[in-house]
């Protein structure tokens, strides 16, 4: 009977060993697949979609021009960099009324945005007045608040933070720790990986991505240099002289 009590126990042990062995090779494979899934370079383009009825009183001019606006962005990312610039923008409006010609004109289509996360610099080119200045600045963070909600964008599982910008603005942005770069479209950033989705003022600008590739365009990681070079604060001052308080892309009319 000792025997065979020894002989279970010893069974028991082996086994018990056997269970620890194949346990700890799950538990280092699915760490290297995680790894392996997790993003650290690559393109991001963005479609960015504008409500431009949304601030018009005029209902003729509502009649004229098309309620939304959509434009094509892309991020490059990689080496703790990233810059965002436009891929494709629509044309200006022009349009014939009785008082004759006018064109609506957008800005920030030429606008790029380059961040260092290693430095926490970053520098923008930026358009007033068809104009190129070059803003260069430490990055600046939302104070975000990280919200129990998820959804999938492109395959990829996000989370929703909320917030306001440095203008009043309500900003919704859905990051996937997937890609655990702290970065995004335009000035957003500072979440715990990449924002694929931003919400400006209740779907009045909403930026979602709409493709991602494993590769970056790393030639395309540099600094803005094209224009004249301004601080931020004269920028703000020049920005609140020609349009007030006004979020988002800019819109003007130009009458012909």
């Amino acid at each position: 009977m000792l025997v065979n009590l020894f002989a279970n126990t010893k069974t028991i042990f082996l086994k018990k060993n056997v269970m620890k062995k194949l346990l700890f090779v799950l538990v280092v494979t699915t760490a290297a697949q995680f790894t392996q899934a997790q993003i650290k370079e690559g393109k991001i383009v963005y479609e960015q979609k504008i409500d431009l009825h949304r601030r018009m009183q005029d209902e003729q001019m509502k009649a004229i021009v098309p309620q939304f606006r959509t434009s094509k962005f892309e991020l490059n990312f990689a080496n703790n960099q990233s810059i965002y610039k436009v891929q494709e923008a629509e044309p200006d409006i022009t349009e014939t009324t009785g008082n004759g010609n006018f064109t609506m004109r957008f800005g920030g289509a030429n606008a790029e945005y380059y961040k260092n996360f290693t430095t926490q610099k970053q520098v923008e080119k930026r358009e007033l007045a068809d104009k190129d200045f070059i803003v260069e600045d430490s990055i600046h963070h939302i104070n975000w608040k990280l919200m129990d909600e998820t959804k999938t964008i492109l395959g990829y599982n996000c989370k929703k933070a909320t917030g306001k910008t440095e203008r009043g603005s309500d900003v919704e942005a859905w990051y996937t720790e997937d890609i655990p770069v702290s970065s995004g479209p335009e000035v957003f950033n500072g979440l715990p990986g990449m924002i694929l989705q931003v919400d400006i003022n209740k779907e009045e600008f909403v930026t979602t991505a709409v493709s991602i590739e494993k590769t970056a365009d790393k030639k395309e990681l540099k600094a803005p240099s094209d224009g004249k070079k301004i601080t931020p604060a004269d920028f703000a001052a020049k920005q609140k002289e020609l349009f007030g308080n006004q979020s988002g892309p800019v819109m003007r009319v130009i009458n012909n």
